[in-house]
């Protein structure tokens, strides 16, 4: 099925930015890798990068997910297929760190952070520990 896109649609660099991260998904999502796939997703994720830049709609709009993106071949290495795996316990832990955020009124944020995240380890500790005697 060919997408709804006219010919100056098709050729635009963000269609072809977003055609070569599909490519790059669909290997990521495989069940299984093997050596060669891994490669494959490190030349394309080097090949995606390139293409976002030529983008002029996207100049300045790079973010913390794209530098995470020139991981991803390393990341399957290390720990397998992205089923094995999920982002929801990162996510949920942005939480913890905002609330430590938040205690400093915004002011000397990450000694906060820092602080009341070891608190609340130590909370969370003596918690468990409870359960288990």
């Amino acid at each position: 099925m060919t997408p709804l896109l006219t010919e100056k649609m098709r050729v635009h660099p963000a269609w072809i930015s977003w055609l070569k991260l599909v490519e790059l998904y669909a290997v990521f999502a495989q069940h299984e890798f093997s050596q060669a796939d891994i490669e494959e997703m490190d030349d394309l994720q080097l090949e995606y990068m390139e293409l976002f830049d030529q983008v002029p709609e996207f100049v300045g709009l790079k973010r913390p997910k794209h530098h995470f993106l020139t991981h991803v071949a390393h990341d399957a290495w290390r720990f397998g297929p992205a089923r094995g795996y999920w982002c929801f316990g990162f996510e949920a832990f942005n939480k913890v760190i905002k609330r430590g955020a938040k205690r400093s009124n915004f002011k000397c944020e990450p000694l906060s952070i820092m602080l009341y995240y070891a608190d609340w380890t130590a909370r969370n500790l003596a918690a468990k520990r409870q359960r288990v005697a």
